[in-house]
């Protein structure tokens, strides 16, 4: 039996061919989980820093093609990505403008298709999140399974001879903990942060419907004056 070495490398190289499949795996999850995490985060960021500078906006003053240029120094935000289709399709429309359920089921349509962008990969952070602890759990059990398998063998219990499974599965467990943790940190951090951005694009919605609403009354008014 060789002596046991502390050494993270070695150790991970002596492994079993079990234990470093589990471990590139969750190394492979990891790697997924963070893309996802460094995305969602600049996408979060950016919409929150633009969502407090929209909704600071008086649309009741503002004209619809105003509007649409203010917006435009926002355009990576989701009411931005929003406002831009109510602009071709409704404003830009001779004959939608005015029709305020054409305008709602616009605002609720785009409303949605933004939500889901936003949603998007939000999925796979939990699954990694649910996941990542099981895979880890396997080569833990694997390793102390070898760690027995290396006793019966050897018919000793030294520390060289239970070390290495034991140290195998340890490093299942890290490593599944490692994958596990800021997966689901982060996915529920941007839940949060999908909520805020929901409300905000109810809220703009219902603000506009209603801007919209007081800008027909005074053209009604201009033209029968």
């Amino acid at each position: 039996m060789n002596s046991f070495s502390g050494d993270l490398v070695t150790l991970i190289r002596s492994a079993s061919g079990l234990a470093q499949l589990v471990l590139v795996l969750l190394l492979g999850l990891s790697i997924l989980s963070w893309g996802i995490i460094l995305e969602k985060f600049r996408t979060f960021y950016r919409a929150k820093r633009a969502r407090r500078q929209i909704l600071e906006i008086n649309l009741d003053k503002v004209e619809p093609n105003e509007l649409r240029h203010q917006l435009e120094r926002f355009p990576h935000a989701p009411i931005t990505r929003v406002y831009r289709k109510v602009y071709l399709d409704y404003h830009s429309s001779q004959t939608r403008d005015g029709d305020e359920d054409a305008l709602t089921r616009l605002l609720q349509r785009q409303g949605a298709a933004e939500n889901a962008r936003l949603e998007a990969r939000l999925g796979i952070l939990a699954s990694v999140g649910s996941v990542s602890p099981f895979i880890g759990l396997f080569g833990t059990v694997w390793g102390v399974m070898r760690a027995f398998m290396n006793i019966g063998t050897w018919g000793s219990t030294s520390i060289a001879v239970v070390a290495p499974g034991i140290a195998e599965a340890l490093i299942a467990t890290a490593a599944g903990l490692a994958a596990a943790i800021p997966a689901v940190l982060a996915y529920n951090s941007f839940v949060g942060s999908l909520r805020d951005e929901s409300r905000a694009l109810e809220q703009f919605s219902s603000d506009l419907i209603l801007a919209d609403r007081a800008r027909l009354k005074r053209r009604t008014a201009a033209g029968g004056a």
